[in-house]
């Protein structure tokens, strides 16, 4: 079966256990896949086993050995993470979508590859024996419905407010409109309508890390990262939604002249701030890292196949590209 990204929560519970995510928009295919894990979760998979490059060729293996045929056997989510410029899966990967359906694992296999062929061999393979999902470029009405889904743990005016904001702002670019989305998730509580978030003691506060940034203060921004990764480690998320804020704010003034900081979100105590920190910015070294701070995101998560240790160098690299001219 083939289905598009948007519409895969019709297909979860009629599909075998084996699924393909594959297209052009990294967003899609990771959130189509948090989707896959939640559904399956809640059906008692509570073990995630998560394969890079370097267990491909153990991956079949690894999948027989959690097939289990025990009654009391643990029920996995194993997920296979291909990364790769190529047109094809290489053939170890290949290789499972010969398996038998285990009733007790579920197998998502994340891919990189943008276009495939369905004429192909392996593309009919994989379409008799799993679930196809394409994670293609959206159309207007349908990025829409995606942001306002996204935004369902708000207030359904608030939820239609921010929706036009967000998608009005970061038109066309799920990467931007999911960097701010995760940041509402974090600051947004639902009692008062505003941006909340609460901190225990702590020699830093995240935010601090904001001001450090457009203050171009390489110096002590990287002083709060070192001391809340020591001591405060657990702030890993919110520290990289401010990085991705301050990379999206500063990318839409680029491409919007129009806009004002504060039609973007940003404090009026802020602004000036921004206003310096933009003009000595560079639109071309802030493409590349906004499309960095989601893999930093996803890797805050775990879900990224890289060690706590480098995701700590990767977001203080990221800070010192932000406040280096």
């Amino acid at each position: 079966m083939i289905c598009n990204a948007t519409s895969i929560k019709k297909y979860l519970d009629k599909s075998p256990k084996i699924f393909f995510l594959y297209g052009s928009e990294i967003v899609l295919i990771n959130d189509s896949a948090d989707q896959i894990n939640d559904f399956f979760k809640s059906k008692g998979f509570s073990e995630r086993i998560i394969l890079t490059k370097e267990n491909f060729k153990d991956a079949h293996k690894i999948i027989m050995q959690n097939a289990g045929g025990s009654l009391f056997a643990s029920k996995v989510i194993i997920e296979i993470i291909h990364n790769s410029s190529g047109t094809t899966l290489p053939k170890d990967i290949l290789s499972i979508f010969d398996s038998q359906n285990f009733d007790n694992v579920v197998i998502i296999v994340r891919s990189t590859i943008k276009k495939v062929n369905k004429n192909s061999a392996w593309v009919k393979l994989i379409d008799s024996k799993a679930l196809i999902i394409e994670c293609n470029k959206l159309k207007t009405y349908e990025e829409k419905a995606w942001v306002k889904d996204r935004l369902d743990f708000m207030n359904k005016s608030v939820a239609d407010e921010y929706t036009e904001r967000l998608t009005s702002m970061f038109a066309g670019n799920l990467v931007a409109q999911n960097n701010e989305i995760n940041l509402l998730k974090i600051t947004y509580s639902k009692n008062t309508e505003n941006k909340k978030i609460e901190y225990d003691d702590a020699e830093f506060m995240p935010y601090e890390l904001e001001d450090k940034i457009i203050e171009l203060d390489t110096k002590n921004a990287i002083r709060i990262i070192h001391t809340i990764k020591k001591n405060e480690d657990h702030y890993a998320q919110y520290l990289v939604s401010i990085v991705g804020s301050i990379i999206n704010t500063s990318i839409s003034m680029f491409q919007n002249k129009k806009l004002s900081l504060e039609d973007l979100g940003i404090w009026r105590s802020k602004v000036p701030g921004y206003k310096k920190f933009i003009t000595k910015c560079n639109i071309k070294k802030l493409m590349p890292l906004q499309k960095q701070i989601y893999h930093l995101d996803l890797a805050s998560k775990g879900l990224a196949g890289i060690s706590k240790e480098q995701f700590w160098y990767e977001l203080e690299n990221m800070v010192v590209q932000l406040t280096s001219n």
